[in-house]
């Protein structure tokens, strides 16, 4: 599953013989369905809410000459700003190591870095988050930790400063900061390496004149994805920052869930909106937001091509240097890098296992090391009404919503293959936004068009703007497996007398279910795991697990919440073997 949704960036030919094969008119109005869709609960939504900031129908300026001349929204802008870049440059520097090793690395180890990357990627975001707030907290693991070693004598203040912040959104990040960049990693002749090893360049030579230039794209898309995430990250500041360190994102929330100022808030989310856009605008030079569906552009590629052989000409002026440098550098056996990306697999796994221990816990209070060992969370859970009622809410609307996606996102990924369409970039560009974009933005955005149908508050409403969220993780994934379909089969068919229906349901279907079905269950788990729509989508009309757990976090921190996060991760890590057991029997 894992090496289907990596590998959507890479294998362009494989689209070029599947679309040559049929007529592209034959597939191309599959679009249609999914871009009437998104364009009524994106566009549209997004469209209300800048009309909404101009304080329409009484056009002002006011909602944004108020963020301009307060200090106070510059320290929120400049806090938002300070700490996207502090967790993007961190997740960088730890992640480019997992990913050199997961391209370099023996079997195992690869098998155990992409563990570690890809099951955090797939758990939520929310106890990920709780876990931190375990960790850090004067009581958490890591006092505790430090002051049974005599390391200080009183607990540190880890949480609810920037310094929490920013260690908690480097580790949910992680992940997006590697794939991409493994994406790319994983297309590169390593036999260019070799070749530079033997006309006398060191190890460290070779990797920077050239590795690193031809790592620059998928370091890019990384850098692009993750700066733009940080900056309409709401959960992990609004749980573990101070009062101090206020985002944007948080500001929007405070002024629609406290002051009722929707104006207001839809005014500071078109600034964040403008900001993201305008990131998107300047990352699309170097790397072009259709290449995330394996899409080429020629423009484009030379543009990036331009940028590689640029950045070569720069490094290949330091290559002797760097020679002289890596003589006085400890190899330790070539085994530097290996070691260096286990050990940040394990901090990246760490968090989450931990959290998983404690759910055993027989204390009715957070203790570490465990006292003993009970399963009394999970009959807390259990018993309790308003979790069980929680959790088969959020199932309802998580199915809602996968039904839906899965329908929608399927026909635009065949859409997308097959179909020879202009404008592909700008349609790919729409079909990917709603996991681009803030999340809270869209949120809002969604909040007014639900309002005018009357469906705020339900959980139709709810699985609605899941759907948007959930679309974009069918078509990659979908995609990735239509394109690699042999066209062999498809014309025996033909040949043999089969029309384009019978071809389908004979042919390509059975082909393509496998993926269908890991599609369907990632859309279930975005919409199972989402805290953000909820808030404002629900409007407190709704309790969802995910909800439930917000409120618990925020109030009295509970063992019963590690039990529920524990079981969160179980089904996270369920889906992702039964996706890499249909990959593989996809194979075989």
């Amino acid at each position: 599953m894992a090496g289907t949704v990596i590998s959507s960036a890479v294998d362009h030919s494989a689209v070029v013989q599947a679309s040559s094969s049929v007529r592209p008119t034959r597939w191309a109005w599959l679009l249609l369905p999914g871009t009437i869709f998104l364009v009524v609960l994106f566009i549209v939504p997004l469209a209300g809410l800048l009309l909404l900031s101009f304080g329409v129908p009484d056009w002002s300026l006011a909602n944004y000459l108020r963020i301009g001349d307060s200090p106070a929204y510059f320290i929120v802008l400049r806090n938002t700003l300070e700490i996207s870049l502090a967790v993007t440059a961190l997740a960088f520097v730890l992640g480019y190591p997992i990913a050199y090793a997961l391209t370099t690395g023996g079997a195992g180890l690869r098998t155990f870095l992409l563990i570690a990357v890809v099951l955090p990627y797939f758990t939520s975001v929310l106890a990920r988050t709780f876990a931190w707030v375990v960790l850090l907290g004067r009581n958490g693991v890591v006092n505790e930790i430090l002051l049974q070693l005599g390391l200080t004598s009183q607990p540190l203040a880890l949480l609810y400063n920037r310094a929490g912040v920013i260690i908690g959104m480097t580790h949910i990040v992680m992940p997006l900061m590697i794939l991409p960049m493994f994406t790319v990693m994983s297309g590169i002749d390593k036999k260019l390496l070799r070749a530079a090893r033997a006309n006398g360049a060191s190890p460290l030579a070779a990797f920077l004149t050239v590795f690193l230039p031809l790592s620059l794209p998928g370091l890019i898309a990384g850098i692009l994805l993750v700066f733009i995430y940080c900056l309409g990250f709401y959960i992990t500041p609004a749980l573990m920052g101070g009062v101090s360190d206020i985002t944007i994102t948080m500001e929007i929330s405070s002024q629609v869930t406290e002051q009722l100022n929707w104006n207001f808030a839809s005014a500071l989310s078109v600034v964040l909106l403008v900001a993201v856009l305008a990131i998107l605008w300047m990352g699309s030079r170097f790397f072009p937001i259709e290449q995330l569906l394996g899409f080429s552009s020629g423009e484009a590629n030379s543009g990036t091509a331009s940028n590689r052989q640029l950045g070569t000409q720069y490094l290949m002026r330091i290559g002797s240097a760097v020679n002289k440098l890596d003589r006085w550098l400890p190899s330790l056996g070539g085994r530097s890098v290996p070691i260096l990306a286990g050990v940040l697999a394990t901090l990246l796994l760490l968090p989450v296992l931990i959290v998983a221990y404690l759910s055993f816990s027989d204390s009715s209070y957070f203790v570490f090391p465990l006292p003993g060992y009970s399963l009394r969370n999970y009959e807390n859970y259990l018993s309790d009404a308003l979790w069980i009622r929680a959790t088969f809410t959020s199932i309802r609307i998580a199915l809602l919503a996968a039904g839906m996606a899965t329908v929608l996102g399927s026909m635009l990924a065949f859409g997308l293959a097959r179909g020879a369409i202009p404008g592909r970039g700008a349609m790919v560009a729409l079909v990917l936004s709603p996991i681009i974009m803030p999340t809270i933005i869209v949120a809002v955005a969604t909040y007014f068009l639900l309002a005018w149908w009357g469906l705020q508050g339900t959980e139709l409403g709810l699985a609605l703007g899941h759907t948007v969220h959930a679309i974009p993780y069918v078509v990659v994934i979908v995609v990735a497996n239509v394109r690699n379909l042999n066209p062999a089969y498809e014309r025996a068919a033909r040949s043999l007398g089969a029309g384009p229906w019978a071809t389908f349901r004979t042919i390509i279907a059975p082909l393509v279910m496998p993926a269908l079905v890991v599609a369907s269950f990632f859309a279930f788990l975005s919409s199972f795991d989402d805290v953000v729509y909820v808030l404002f989508l629900g409007i407190g009309r709704i309790t969802t697990l995910p909800m439930r757990m917000w409120e618990g976090i925020r109030q009295d921190i509970s063992p019963t919440i590690a039990a529920v996060a524990t079981l969160q991760m179980t089904l996270a890590l369920i889906i992702v073997v039964v996706g890499e057991l249909l990959r593989r029997k996809k194979h075989s």
